[in-house]
């Protein structure tokens, strides 16, 4: 556990040479001083100068070019402690750790920036917040703001409303419960993120199952087709058992076509080089025609006269080979083109006479239509199973998540605790419980229905118990409980007294404690002031309570003065820090 302690703080205007100056007491320290005269915006300097932005808009009064914010701290962390400096000047913020070296970041002023997101980095890791938080549907590290939720109420709304008083957390899921788990010691997150995501699948499967259920329902021509399906199915599987063993021998008797037409386009090729060959023989008779080369006589000798006839009788032969060949094969595809004209009408006119077939004026055609539903019926209840059976895994899933200790009994435990403290508070304040259980439940509650001093007593007793079971929270880091304005302008004496008297029981176990209470002396001496604050000091507060007074409890905006003790060295320094490369 980390616990951050401040020391001092320095606003300072080098133009204008204004500036305040306080140091800060680890105990209770008192910010005293007429109304609007800038106890607030000590509190919001110091939210400031750490480098949370939700308070920049309240300072536009006196940030102006060139106003710095010096904050020393000490932060104990494992029983070790060093020194924190924050320096911040616009957008420029400068963190500085004992006796290392000062880091320094520029563009500081969104929170969506990128060196704010450093310096986020490195603040967090030093006090050692590591909240996370759900944004759609994926765990992020949680802002500053909510490092301070627990340690401060302000004026505008903290005393009004419950975990508003900074930051803005509307766009995380579930946020009052990691946050109220994450201080309270309860470890939820990662599970809760993936017991989420499963949930939400679950209801997208099921809005899914019910959008296919309804369009079945809805579509007649489904229930049409599934009951016309059997009525036709018999003929169509008769039609195309058929026509696939048609189309089957179609194929084979054109294949043979196509080889028997190379056949005797072959032969016919081969009959026109005998006609060729036959006419050349007879034109190269021995002893009486010449070579065509040389113009010689052809020899004339019996060999060559037996050899020469032979010559034609064979080729001749075989023209009248070749001849009945050519015949035979031309019968053949004569045949052939019959059979394949035949197949051809076969199927075109049985394939015709399914189509006009008809049954209860149901043609083939709308069986086609009919089976297209079919199909799509078929893919809708393969999507419905798919869909039901990850529905029964995602429940499988969920119970394992819910194995082991329950979180809510843990919650529970940690309700029961606080409600002990919280109506121990509100009897010390006076304050009237409300009957209703919901606003006794930690995990419930987000406003008392109540208003005027009664809520703002029962608004004090609850930050008070919720900053007591925070701060028995050894894993998380602590902060200096900062209340703006502890009182309402129509308070009276007497609950005005219960509410110091309570808050002098309460900080001497608590840690360092910022308060603010308006206090008008008025002009004159004879004046009655709205309460002493030396007197509430010595009757209710230890001797070492600071008070931190603004404006000399008579004049307003009065927080930067000309009159305010600064040291030059302290300035300077400041000034060097802020230079630092």
């Amino acid at each position: 556990m980390s616990n951050l302690i401040l020391k001092n703080l320095l606003v300072y205007s080098p133009n204008d040479e204004k500036g305040f100056y306080t140091d800060f007491s680890e105990s209770v320290n008192i910010v005293h001083g007429r109304n609007t005269s800038g106890k607030s915006t000590l509190i919001q300097s110091i939210i400031y100068a750490m480098g949370i932005n939700d308070s920049k808009d309240h300072l536009s009064d006196i940030n102006s070019d060139g106003v710095f914010f010096r904050l020393e701290c000490v932060l104990k962390n494992n029983k070790e402690y060093f020194d924190l400096v924050l320096v911040r000047s616009d957008d420029t913020l400068v963190l500085k750790k004992g006796i290392e070296p000062p880091i320094r970041f520029d563009g500081i002023n969104s929170n969506n920036s990128f060196e704010y997101g450093r310096y986020k980095d490195i603040f967090s890791k030093l006090i050692g917040f590591d909240m996370v938080l759900q944004k759609q549907s994926e765990l992020i590290s949680a802002p500053l703001e909510a490092a301070l939720l627990p340690y401060y109420v302000s004026q505008s709304v903290g005393w009004v409303y419950i975990r508003e008083s900074i930051g803005d957390y509307r766009f995380y899921k579930d946020f009052k419960f990691d946050y109220l788990d994450y201080y309270l010691g309860i470890a939820s997150g990662h599970k809760r993120i993936n017991k989420y995501n499963l949930e939400k699948e679950k209801r997208e499967l099921k809005f899914e199952l019910s959008q296919l259920d309804a369009y079945e329902d809805k579509n007649e021509d489904f229930r049409v087709s599934k009951l016309l399906d059997e009525r036709f199915k018999g003929k169509a599987k008769n039609y195309l058992e058929d026509y696939q063993l048609l189309n089957n021998d179609l194929s084979e008797k054109e294949s043979d076509h196509t080889k028997l037409c190379n056949k005797l386009s072959m032969l016919r090729g081969r009959q026109k080089v005998l006609t060729q060959i036959i006419s050349n023989i007879k034109n190269q008779k021995p002893k009486i025609d010449q070579c065509p080369t040389c113009n010689q006589n052809l020899p004339g000798d019996l060999k060559e006269f037996y050899l020469y006839s032979q010559d034609i009788n064979d080729a001749t032969k075989e023209k009248n080979k070749v001849k009945e060949q050519i015949k035979e094969i031309a019968a053949k595809l004569n045949s052939i083109e019959n059979a394949i004209s035949t197949l051809r009408k076969k199927i075109a006119n049985d394939y015709a006479l399914l189509r006009h077939l008809k049954a209860s004026d149901i043609t083939f055609d709308s069986w086609l239509d009919h089976n297209t539903n079919l199909r799509m019926s078929k893919n809708i209840a393969t999507k419905k199973t798919f869909c039901q059976k990850r529905i029964d895994k995602i429940d499988d899933d969920l119970k394992q998540i819910g194995n082991g200790v329950d979180i809510d009994v843990l919650r529970r435990a940690k309700e029961k605790e606080f409600f002990s403290i919280f109506k121990r508070n509100a009897l010390a304040l006076g304050a009237q419980l409300p009957k209703e259980d919901k606003y006794h439940h930690l995990y419930s509650l987000n406003a008392f229905p109540c208003q005027g001093v009664e809520l703002h007593k029962l608004l004090m007793a609850y930050n008070f118990s919720f900053y007591e079971m925070v701060i028995k929270n050894q894993s998380v880091h602590s902060f200096p409980f900062l209340l703006d304005a502890i009182f309402k302008e129509d308070i009276d004496t007497e609950s005005r007294g219960n509410i110091f008297n309570f808050l002098s029981h309460e900080t001497k176990t608590s840690g360092q404690v910022i308060f603010s209470v308006a206090e008008y002396k008025g002009d004159g001496t004879l004046s009655t002031p709205l309460f002493d604050v030396e007197g509430i000091k010595s009757k209710y507060f230890t001797t070492d309570t600071k008070l931190i007074c603004i404006g000399d409890s008579k004049t307003k905006r009065s927080f930067l003065s000309k009159s305010a003790v600064i040291h030059s060295e302290l300035i300077n320094d400041t000034i060097s820090l802020l230079e630092v490369v």
